[in-house]
């Protein structure tokens, strides 16, 4: 009679059955998208404990606290919460967190230390620069906290950082050649403090491994096996910490899938899931491949798109689920037509599909494009949310610029003048603010009234910070007068950002989060110069293309942004980025501006791994639809105050044409041509590229 297979083994295929049952050594599961990885991984620990490792011998790694939740609901569900419990299981910041605090006397802490968030770093890094008199402008703590960051993923000290020639020519292109200094005097003031950030717990441990083999030897034979997921999001720091433990006992699960490796702006180093087997020669290779989540045409299109790039794993991921629908590529004639033609089909899906608006995402390369989505859903009463970051209007920079354009039609906006006083930097701190509201208060007057009559309104400052307000004052004076005179918005807006100076405030940073701001800038003006194109197409006067026509616009933008998610509206659609989309999947995606220098990104295009990224990138976009996805692009786009022609995403000649059909626009109309031809289109810059409707019907 045939023994009964454990009830963890139902209902995996054939592959990932082979992939949970290997313990004979070193194993990498690649798991393609929508594969059941994550039913791999918690299948793999309950065969470990089924096998008779105990529980707190089993280190799981993962890069979220959801993907460790998600994960130890399915081993308590498998095996019971106790076992679960006393798994090491987690994100690798609170794995060896805990590692740390077992030791931390072995590197000069305390074990009770304190992990610093991202504001406290940054705290700590700005008063540094303050007490090193350096001028914030340029040693901004957002820009030499990501060196500092960088530098401790890459495992160099401050000792190490100085003497590197590389980084400090680096530094001094910057215009921060003392980032070195600010390095080591942060480094210091957080052992001084008991304090560690989030780098810090990557850092040390690595230390702590390195230079205690008696600890390192503990910790090789404690864990009876390493589990990590998400392999080819690890940096240099994480890769080496996992090999540093597995390297006796070789006994090593690692999942993940190198098409989708899109986070090197993090740290993340492809190489680290592709070079596996240089660190381990016996390393057994397992490929999940079957894909339960998208039809069949989806995947056709992901599978022919992810074979152009050179470096990565093949496999071919399949679904024994139906063919589906072709993917839709659509031309708009602008990026302002492309968001109200994803509105419109997203209402007609919708409507044939009855699927609620929570199957459907809007997907972007940048945050900057949410703008005109987020107008176009408006305008059609469509309910939305901006997953993983704030709606347009609501993001820091934007709210900073829109506070300064509220001062110019307004100076008695204490809350905006509150705001910008001291945005860019001034000199005007917190203690010349309270006394500034304090006198208003006082005299019963607003704050601008404080600075424009300082005889009337006495203040205990010194002449230098009465320079600094009069400054300020002139500044936004001039800017009022050009609002009195009715200039047109979008000139006056372009004045207002180039004198305040909010962008070249950013422009020399260089970090992910910077240029973000940046564009983010670029897009309100570009929002500007569409309002009093609008108006001037209306045939409206100048008062009505003013900046107090376009402020009263932007407010009812803010007051439908600002509603609480919790307003009695139970669905909405998602607006994301590609990289924030990365592990979520719906019925519905909606994939825009798959132009060149844009997706793949104008920062990629000087190298071949930058391409291979983006392409990955695309890939990752492709895999989050179950079975409708819309692909659009613009033949131009609004940008830096002109509109500038664009060209179709590679990419899109990399998708195979039989999964791929060109659809006919509402308002545009052109000849019958067939998906080859199409694709042959997008070699000639001049060819019209309307919405052409591929000869062949769909299935």
């Amino acid at each position: 009679m045939d023994t009964p297979q454990p009830p963890y083994l139902d209902n995996l295929n054939e592959a990932q059955r082979a992939a949970v049952l290997y313990t004979d050594g070193p194993e990498l599961v690649i798991a393609g998208a929508g594969s059941g990885k994550t039913r791999v991984i918690t299948c793999k620990i309950a065969h470990l404990l089924a096998s008779g490792i105990e529980p707190w011998r089993i280190m799981a790694l993962t890069f979220t606290n959801k993907a460790a939740r998600e994960m130890r609901e399915r081993i308590s569900a498998m095996a019971g919460e106790d076992v679960a419990r006393r798994l090491w299981m987690g994100t690798f910041h609170s794995i060896f967190a805990r590692i740390l605090r077992n030791h931390a006397d072995r590197l000069g802490y305390k074990s009770s230390y304190t992990i610093y968030d991202t504001s406290d770093s940054r705290a700590l890094i700005k008063s540094i620069i303050r007490a090193m008199d350096l001028d914030e402008k340029v040693y901004k703590p957002a820009a030499v906290a990501s060196d500092i960051s960088t530098a401790k993923n890459a495992l160099i000290s401050p000792e190490a950082y100085a003497l590197d020639r590389e980084l400090m020519e680096a530094d001094r292109r910057a215009r921060r050649p003392r980032t070195a200094e600010i390095y080591k005097a942060y480094r210091d003031r957080c052992m001084k403090a008991d304090a560690m950030d989030f780098d810090d717990l990557l850092y040390y441990t690595n230390v702590l491994l390195r230079d205690n083999p008696d600890v390192l030897r503990h910790y090789q034979e404690f864990f009876s096996y390493v589990l990590v997921d998400e392999y080819q999001d690890t940096n240099f720091a994480q890769h080496l910490i996992v090999s540093q433990l597995s390297s006796c006992s070789q006994r090593l699960c690692v999942v993940g899938d190198d098409a989708q490796s899109i986070y090197s702006f993090r740290g993340a180093n492809i190489r680290n899931i592709l070079n596996l087997r240089n660190a381990y020669p016996t390393l057994e290779i397992f490929k999940l491949e079957q894909n339960y989540r998208s039809t069949g045409n989806i995947l056709g299109a992901a599978n022919t798109l992810i074979a152009k790039n050179r470096e990565g794993i093949p496999k071919e991921v399949f679904t024994t689920g139906g063919e589906g629908q072709r993917i839709e590529v659509v031309r708009a004639y602008s990026d302002y037509e492309e968001g109200f033609l994803v509105a419109n089909r997203l209402s007609q899906v919708r409507m044939n599909s009855g699927d609620s608006y929570e199957e459907f995402a809007v997907l972007y390369r940048t945050n900057a494009q949410s703008r005109i989505l987020e107008e176009a859903l408006r305008k059609r009463n469509i309910p939305y949310r901006i997953y993983g970051g704030l709606a347009f209007y609501q993001r820091k920079e934007i709210k900073d610029a829109v506070a300064y354009l509220r001062l110019s039609v307004n100076p008695d906006d204490d809350e905006a003048l509150r705001r910008v006083i001291n945005t860019p930097a001034r000199g005007i701190g917190d203690t010349t603010l309270k006394k500034l509201t304090a006198a208003a208060m006082r005299d019963s007057c607003s704050i601008w009234q404080v600075l424009s009559a300082p005889d009337e309104h006495p203040l205990d400052i010194n002449r230098g910070t009465r320079a600094k307000l009069d400054g300020f004052y002139d500044l936004i004076c001039g800017f009022a007068e050009r609002a009195a005179d009715h200039t047109p918005a979008d000139e006056l807006a372009d004045h207002i950002i180039a004198t305040t100076g909010l962008v070249a405030n950013l422009v020399h940073d260089k970090t992910p989060e910077s240029i973000s701001q940046i564009e983010n800038l670029q897009e309100l003006l570009n929002g500007v110069r569409q309002f009093v194109a609008d108006k001037r197409e209306e045939g409206a006067d100048e008062a009505q293309a003013d900046m107090a026509a376009f402020l009263t616009e932007v407010s009812l933008a803010t007051d439908q942004d600002g509603k609480d998610p919790d307003d009695g509206v139970a669905e909405r659609v998602t607006l994301m980025t590609i990289h924030a989309a990365k592990g979520l999947e719906f019925g519905n995606v909606f994939i825009v501006g798959a132009e060149e220098e844009l997706l793949p990104s104008a920062m990629s295009l000087d190298s071949a791994s930058g391409i291979e990224e983006e392409r990955r990138l695309m890939y990752v976009a492709l895999t989050r639809a179950k079975r409708f996805c819309m692909i659009s692009y613009a033949a131009s786009r609004f940008l830096n105050g002109q509109t500038k022609t664009c060209r179709p995403s590679r990419f899109l000649r990399d998708i195979d044409p039989r999964y791929l059909r060109m659809t006919s626009g509402t308002t545009i109309a052109g000849p019958s041509r067939s998906a080859e031809t199409f694709r042959d289109s997008f070699h000639t810059p001049s060819a019209s590229c309307l919405l052409y409707k591929s000869d062949a019907a769909d299935e």
